[in-house]
This record gives C-alpha cells, structure tokens and sequence, in this order.
C-alpha cells in the first residue's frame, strides 16, 4: 500500500551510541543507490525482517517521496508484510513505535528521529514514516559526516511493538449498596511522621478496597 496522505505528527530527534536493534542496512555506494531507485519508484525497499513476531521492511527515499510531494529530504518508512496480517480472522492489528537510524560517522554515533505516536498498522494501512527525516543537502555533505569513505553511509529502524492486552478487569457499581460508607478513625493524627497511611481493607459491592 502506497504511504501517501500520511499525517502529520511531532517526532523527537536525538544522538544515540547504541545501533538499531531491529534492522540496519549498509550502503556501500550512496550514488549507485540513487541510480538504482529511478527504476523503483525512487526508493529502496529492504529485504524482510523480523520484529515482535512480524516480518517487516525498511523502506529508504534518497530524495523524498515524489508520490506524496516530497522532495530534498531524506525520507524513511516501514512496511509490515500483508503475510503478518492474515495470521488470524478477522486481520490482526498492530500497533508499533518506530525509531529511524542514520549513522554519522563524524559524530560516531546514530542520528534518531522517533514520531512519537504509536502507530497502527492493518490491512488498510501497512506503512507508516517519516517523510523528513534529513534534508538531502545535509545529508550528502561528506563535510558532514552522514555519508564517508567513497559514499558509505547507513540506515537503521526499530519497530517496538507493543504487547496485546493480557491483563484488565471490569469494574461496575450498584447505586443501591447497603452501607455505601467507610469510615477509619485515625489516632494522634498530628503525631504521625510516615508520608502514606493505608487503612486495613474493607467489603464493599462484593470487592476488596
């Protein structure tokens, strides 16, 4: 499914030491990978990956997402393959955070960009990015040390994905409990010195409180 419309959202960058830990892809030639995406719908798609139990792939704009008016950006995406969905009736859901990577080798450390919003992935939406991840003149700088050593450069994500409900409980009142009060006497209040006082439990509604 193609990413076009994607909404706009707050993201947080920051500087990490520590690799992606779901997917990282080394480019050995910035230029020969903009070459081969003219062909592509000027991006790269990875090979499949796996992640919380769902194969996955890192999608990579050199330019931007021409099909979403985008341009002079770096832009990344992640896709969940369709296969994932259909492991139940009716398609599961997924709900996932994604952190983008780009290596700097200057700084020696991963440029983060992280849309804070969890996003769902279904079958009616299977990709979820950023369309701004770098801007590209930024990027192919070698002054800057995003691309190194004759075009070496490397991009990375992490898909979080989020652990379905196991645990929950259902809580309802009777408007006309017996007794709806509890009272607790407490002694020498002024004297007390402990920040929490908890009162010994009590019945009420058929519950412990």
């Amino acid at each position: 499914m193609s990413s076009s419309s994607l909404p706009v959202s707050k993201t947080v960058e920051k500087w990490r030491e520590h690799p992606p830990s779901s997917y990282s892809l080394k480019i050995h030639n910035f230029s020969q990978l903009e070459n081969s995406t003219a062909n592509t719908d000027d991006k790269y798609q990875s090979r499949l990956f796996s992640s919380g139990g769902y194969d996955w792939r890192l999608i990579v704009y050199p330019k931007g997402n021409k099909k979403d008016n985008v341009s002079g950006f770096i832009s990344m995406h992640v896709e969940i393959d369709s296969k994932s969905l259909m492991v139940s009736t009716p398609p599961t859901e997924v709900f996932a955070e994604l952190r983008f990577f780009v290596f700097n080798k200057k700084q020696n450390k991963y440029f983060t960009i992280q849309d804070v919003e969890v996003k769902r992935f279904n079958a009616l939406k299977t990709v979820w990015g950023l369309q701004e991840v770098l801007p590209y003149e930024t990027f192919i700088n070698p002054l800057n040390g995003y691309v190194y050593e004759g075009g070496q450069c490397e991009f990375g994500v992490d898909v979080i994905v989020a652990s379905p409900l196991t645990n929950w409980e259902i809580l309802s009142f009777n408007e006309k409990l017996p007794n709806p009060k509890f009272s607790w006497n407490v002694k020498n209040f002024s004297s007390l010195k402990e920040d929490v006082h908890t009162s010994n439990s009590f019945s009420m509604g058929g519950r412990k409180w």
